[in-house]
């Protein structure tokens, strides 16, 4: 390890970039105080049990597991959710209304790394707790929105309901492995597999077209209609009617323009359980964030509570940005040989709001206290 590098999958920030992740942090966190979300702090590290317990045992090969000195499994946390759903159903056991809380963490998933891919990454995120509804669902869309819009990106939200493509599984006749595999292709739009796949299914032909489509069903709500020969599957019509009834809300918020129905999107955790969105930048040609409901997720910990959120990726945001909301601010350094002048010039700059630094290499020679401009670097 001669060139001491750093760890695969993980990410040295230098200054200028440190920066720039900080001040995107508290634009989004004050934006989130204005709207009343609080903000919670989670351990790094989790019981495995509990994070198996939110997204099941499949979830095991993406964690960074370590053990404890009594033995029992931890796991450093692969997302925000499930250690907010802890929180709440044990310490807000008896709380009775809505919760809305905010977090910013850094988050661990063994992954292949790539540009905007790491295996430490970090999030900003909200998660509404306690208020079922196309308003709540609407609530969060629009603050996921007001993020990027207030950095001033080009996007869109693509939006979708997770019961339309569940319920066609679930009645299709196919058995679980199957349907699992049909959800990895459709979540890579791995359309030429799919293709593949479902021709050698005994399914009905109008379920297959849909599948087939659903990947390409991009647009305003008419592109539902596309759906018409499946609306009589049990629960695919009330799906529809939340989405366009969550989609209609938006349009109170003024951003319809931004969003776009899009049943191609999946997420990837199987915990959601009805509107489901991803936050995208043409600058990039992965999302930004994502979110969406998981009703049933807190009952595995406590008592049910219906619940909504969404987490932001800090670097994917960064690449987005490119630097542009940045500036440097400009540094001011006092030298002299009398040091008592130096630091009373310093700390009366530093009262102005100034940023300043005393030169502890003498390079202002003799005499008077000098006050020059420095580049930061």
């Amino acid at each position: 390890m001669k060139n001491w590098e750093i760890v695969k999958g993980a990410k040295d920030f230098l200054p200028l970039e440190a920066a720039m992740k900080r001040a995107f942090e508290n634009r989004a966190v004050e934006t989130f105080t204005r709207w009343g979300y609080r903000e919670v702090i989670t351990p790094t590290f989790e019981y495995l049990e509990v994070i198996e317990a939110g997204a099941g045992q499949g979830i095991r090969d993406e964690l960074f597991l370590l053990q404890d000195q009594d033995g029992r499994l931890l796991a450093l946390r692969p997302e925000m959710t499930i250690p907010i759903a802890r929180i709440v159903s044990t310490r807000f056991r008896d709380f009775e209304g809505v919760l809305r809380l905010f977090y910013n963490a850094n988050i661990f998933r063994h992954a292949q790394p790539q540009m905007g891919r790491y295996q430490e990454f970090y999030q900003l995120g909200v998660e509404l707790i306690g208020a079922s509804g196309a308003m709540a669902d609407a609530e969060v869309i629009a603050l996921a929105a007001e993020v990027l819009k207030q950095e001033g990106l080009e996007y869109k939200i693509s939006l979708n309901h997770i019961g339309i493509f569940n319920n066609l599984l679930q009645h299709s006749g196919l058995n679980e492995s199957t349907r699992n595999g049909i959800k990895q292709l459709v979540l890579k739009k791995d359309l030429v597999g799919l293709k593949k796949m479902l021709s050698g299914l005994p399914m009905a032909p109008e379920l297959r077209e849909v599948m087939l489509e659903m990947p390409l069903v991009y647009g305003t709500p008419q592109v539902l209609n596309r759906l018409e020969a499946v609306k009589e599957i049990p629960g695919v019509q009330e799906a529809i009617n939340e989405l366009i009834e969550v989609y209609d809300h938006l349009a109170a918020y003024n951003i319809q323009d931004d969003v776009v129905i899009d049943l191609g999107i999946l997420r990837g955790f199987d915990y959601y359980t009805g509107i489901i969105f991803e936050g995208y930048s043409p600058q990039l040609g992965y999302p930004l964030l994502g979110g969406g409901r998981y009703d049933n997720l807190l009952a595995k910990f406590g008592p049910p509570r219906v619940a909504t959120g969404f987490a932001v990726g800090i670097e994917r945001v960064l690449l987005a940005l490119k630097g542009r909301n940045c500036t440097p601010r400009e540094v001011y350094e006092v030298s002299g040989n009398d040091a008592a002048a130096v630091l009373a010039k310093a700390r009366e700059l530093r009262e102005q709001g100034l940023i300043v630094t005393v030169d502890l290499l003498n390079r202002g020679g003799d005499g008077e206290v000098v006050v020059k401009r420095r580049a930061q670097r």
